[in-house]
């Protein structure tokens, strides 16, 4: 992931100004954003063979986990050291909380999904909680880039450890917010906090008046894809239309960019 932060930040920093400016492609030329827009059919196309694998239920569901945290990436993309402590208004969270919080409930509904997976039936539903890891026990230092690599990692563990269940164990029960529910449920809340959490940061930074670019609304939309093509294991497609887009960044002249 790290290696291709600096083509999502270079992509997501070009203005419309920039992204009209001419891109060779085959015989002729188009414009910038086709080279991402390029990106982005490739993932779709991926995605597509991907997709037509006999996945089990829960690598589908946590695949859009994928999708979310890659849309959270690209949102973040190049956020500066100064934008990432700073709470919009007093009382709300800077963003540096808002990804430590992200953390710590993805290790959370990990671990209370497979305890609800394999728990005997003779254990209490819900999970003791001295059996949870807590704020304190996760690290919140580095920028922005670290601490998405650390919720990347935690995903990444996520995803080995609940992507293969067996049809059974999606009925398993549980609990969530006080309220009686099943595996299925759980799964499908770790995209859900991920969306909810994106969105907070979006109107963080609005107020912050930082990231509002063409190019990485455009971003946005590839590395969600791409982190969708990794959730359905074609981590392989994945780094190959990376690599792809990195060249494109580099092909592209001063000129192009801005510079």
């Amino acid at each position: 992931m790290a290696g291709f932060e600096e083509t999502v930040r270079g992509f997501a920093e070009l203005d419309h100004e920039a992204l009209s400016r001419p891109w060779p492609w085959r015989e002729g030329t188009i414009d910038v954003r086709y080279a991402l827009y390029r990106a982005l059919e490739e993932a779709q196309e991926a995605y597509v063979q991907a997709a037509a694998g006999p996945h089990p239920e829960s690598r589908r569901i946590l695949a859009l986990a994928q999708r979310a945290l890659g849309d959270l990436r690209g949102l973040l993309a190049g956020l500066p050291a100064d934008r990432l402590d700073v709470a919009p208004r007093a009382g709300e969270w800077s963003i540096r909380a808002v990804l430590h919080h992200l953390l710590v409930v993805e290790r959370r509904y990990a671990v209370q999904t497979l305890y609800a997976v394999e728990r005997a039936d003779a254990e209490p539903v819900r999970i003791p909680e001295d059996r949870l890891p807590t704020p304190a026990q996760l690290d919140d230092r580095g920028d922005a880039d670290a601490l998405l690599a650390r919720l990347a990692d935690a995903r990444a563990e996520t995803d080995r450890r609940l992507g293969a269940l067996p049809a059974a164990a999606m009925l398993r029960p549980t609990v969530w917010v006080k309220v009686d529910v099943d595996v299925r449920f759980r799964l499908h809340r770790f995209a859900a906090h991920l969306v909810e959490h994106t969105v907070q940061c979006e109107k963080t930074l609005a107020a912050l008046g930082w990231g509002g670019t063409e190019g990485r609304r455009i971003v946005r939309h590839v590395t969600a894809a791409l982190g969708e093509l990794e959730g359905l294991g074609a981590a392989t497609a994945a780094r190959d239309i990376e690599a792809r887009l990195a060249e494109r960044l580099a092909a592209l002249s001063p000129a192009a960019v801005g510079d």
